[in-house]
């Protein structure tokens, strides 16, 4: 900022304390956006180890939709699916799951590459 970066509308991150301080303070006019993958590997804390169904794979397809009014909706679904088999996953995931959300505000052709910290 001190160089000149201003215009700032969407930083995406991990969910680091200091980083998400830093950003609200330095840039308070930006969205943020926790990294989806970061998040799914979060998750995994929450899931038992042998878990080998498709509980996860259907929570990353949550980052497809085509705006936040189907991903709500199919998150809806995948918590009642999901309550009785991973309650503490499901619980976890209500109380985070908004912050990953956030590229739906941009246009969809940027969904793919901004909904993450990885641009491969």
């Amino acid at each position: 900022k001190k160089r000149g970066l201003s215009g700032v509308e969407f930083v995406a991150s991990d969910d680091h304390a200091g980083l998400k301080k830093a950003i609200g303070e330095v840039l308070p006019e930006a969205a943020w956006q926790r990294c989806y993958v970061h998040f799914l590997r979060n998750a995994l804390d929450y899931l038992p180890r042998k878990a080998d169904d498709d509980c996860l794979q259907e929570l990353r397809w949550m980052y497809d939709r085509r705006d936040l009014q189907e991903a709500q909706r199919d998150l809806a679904a995948w918590i009642i699916k999901w309550q009785g088999k991973y309650p503490k996953l499901v619980d976890w995931v209500e109380g985070n799951i908004a912050e990953t959300l956030t590229f739906y505000r941009l246009p969809r052709a940027h969904h793919k590459h901004l909904k993450s910290t990885n641009m491969l």
